[in-house]
């Protein structure tokens, strides 16, 4: 019967403490990213409003009191939580950790010796992983969690054409087909987004053309300059073109690695194979952290 990685219960418990932790994270950044600039261009819809009540209340100007409430609210939850931070150390933590988790199944370098010091040297580098979390809190929701798992040592215990077809179908070709299908993900997104820039620029090339000739007296430059700028600073938060770009390299390499493997029928070559294929896909793992300022303190811990 074919051994399979079925997912994150396969793992070490770092992984899956840091990768939970790294998700929520994300959400918790993103949402209040996208509550601080929506609010803002809604402050700035209030400021062109005109509309008074009967009894002399300026509408737009309560609006425009309550959206930058909302901007100012979701601005010091980022400043005081600093989910940005934790988001990117727990994935560089995750990602670290399912690299040393491979490399242990699949006799790769380091872990290529059976012998009575390579749980304790797997432990080790674990342990080093930890000690460069700083703001993430790894509390397990499993109090059985181990970090290396009956799947790993059941993996690591198959013989070579075994090792290696687990290795070519639950992670090569896994991660390939995941790097492909979000390359296109945020290419597309990524148009998209440009495509709504140029829109509101016109639109506010149009407005700024109807207002010169007096056309119009509603104050709709203010409101689209603000949507801009939001739409902008939400491109410069995901950076789509950017991941786009290199989770499509890092697929053709990976592509080119899963070409070569079933070549491979010996154990001589295979431990520094698999840390040459590891390497690839913690090439872009490296790009995505020294583009956040992470550089490459968890990195050095893979190798």
């Amino acid at each position: 019967m074919s051994v399979t990685i079925d997912g994150p219960a396969d793992f070490p418990a770092l992984f899956r403490s840091a990768d939970r932790e790294s998700q929520r994270a994300q959400r918790s950044y993103l949402t209040s990213l996208r509550v601080r600039l929506g609010s803002l261009v809604v402050a700035a819809f209030g400021g062109a409003l005109t509309l008074t009540t009967a009894g002399g209340f300026q509408v737009g100007g309560g609006l425009a009191f309550l959206a930058f409430a909302c901007a100012l609210g979701a601005e010091l939850f980022l400043a005081t939580t600093s989910p940005l931070t934790t988001w990117y150390e727990g994935r560089a933590a995750a990602e670290s950790a399912k690299t040393l988790a491979w490399r242990y199944m699949v006799r790769a370098e380091p872990f290529e010796v059976d012998d009575v010091d390579v749980d304790k040297q797997f432990h080790a580098q674990t342990y080093s992983l930890l000690q460069d979390l700083r703001s993430i809190s790894l509390g397990t929701e499993e109090p059985a969690a181990q970090q290396i798992t009956d799947k790993m040592r059941h993996v690591r215990a198959l013989d070579f054409n075994e090792r290696r077809q687990v290795y070519l179908a639950d992670r090569i070709a896994d991660q390939q087909r995941w790097y492909s299908e979000k390359a296109r993900w945020n290419d597309r997104r990524a148009r998209g987004w440009v495509l709504v820039s140029i829109v509101l620029e016109i639109a506010g090339l149009i407005g700024g053309a109807l207002k010169a000739f007096g056309w119009i007296n509603f104050d709709l430059l203010g409101f689209l300059a603000a949507a801009a700028g939001a739409v902008m600073a939400w491109i410069e938060a995901k950076q789509h073109r950017n991941l786009a770009t290199a989770y499509g390299i890092a697929s053709q390499e990976l592509a080119s690695i899963a070409s070569e493997l079933p070549t491979l029928n010996g154990e001589e070559r295979w431990a520094a194979f698999v840390a040459q294929a590891e390497e690839a896909i913690s090439r872009e793992h490296t790009l995505w952290r020294a583009s956040r300022g992470l550089s490459d303190r968890f990195r050095r811990k893979e190798g």
